[in-house]
């Protein structure tokens, strides 16, 4: 069987109960950075450590076969990401369409999401809301994306890594408008998280999530 599991965005106590259990008890566990995940399982204090697997977008595809053939064959194999929800911007979905189609069970562990972590956090109306990942690097790429969504009234949510924050942000100015209220949300669940506005930005590290 394979397990879709969340972990942490950030504060390690993040991680649920059920989750845990999982990690102890999987053969195998497929990894956005083998690195990061074995020093998450070394802070989580799991003792009976599954086999890393390497799994990121660019050999997902290649790697699919290896691993049905581990689930065919009665492997209890786990698929996390570096944080977070698998799938959600993530690799992952090309092999979930593959189990589907071999009729392989396959369930998922919920638990952290940047993006509703974000959307609540912002403050904006999310009865409805558009998640947008992460936007291309292109200014024009970018703004047709944006263009597509322009009519649909929900709060959109962005991914965006810091070097492209500030340009992205004027993107989505020029197409919704300079008053557009948007907000910035960053180091969630840690210690020095920040809801900010457009014009508290300067020299952010790591990725954020965009609200507007």
């Amino acid at each position: 069987m394979l397990y879709i599991i969340s972990t942490p965005i950030g504060n390690l106590k993040d991680i649920t109960l059920r989750a845990l259990e999982t990690l102890e008890t999987i053969d195998y566990l497929l990894c956005e950075d083998t690195r990061v995940t074995g020093n998450l399982l070394k802070l989580l204090g799991i003792k009976n450590r599954p086999q890393l697997i390497s799994f990121y977008d660019e050999i997902e595809l290649q790697k699919i076969p290896q691993v049905i053939k581990l689930l065919e064959d009665g492997g209890e194999v786990g698929l996390v990401t570096d944080a977070g929800t698998p799938l959600i911007s993530d690799p992952g979905w090309l092999l979930l369409q593959k189990c589907q189609k071999l009729g392989i069970k396959y369930t998922c562990l919920p638990g952290a999401c940047a993006a509703i972590n974000a959307a609540v956090l912002s403050g904006l109306p999310i009865q409805r809301f558009s998640f947008l990942g992460f936007l291309p690097r292109n200014s024009g790429d970018r703004k047709k994306i944006l263009e597509s969504y322009k009519n649909v009234s929900t709060v959109k949510i962005v991914y965006e890594a810091p070097g492209r924050l500030i340009k992205t942000i004027e993107d989505i100015k020029t197409v919704y408008g300079s008053d557009t209220q948007i907000k910035i949300i960053r180091e969630m669940t840690k210690k020095f998280e920040e809801i900010l506005t457009p014009d508290q930005i300067n020299n952010l590290k790591g990725e954020a999530v965009i609200v507007f």
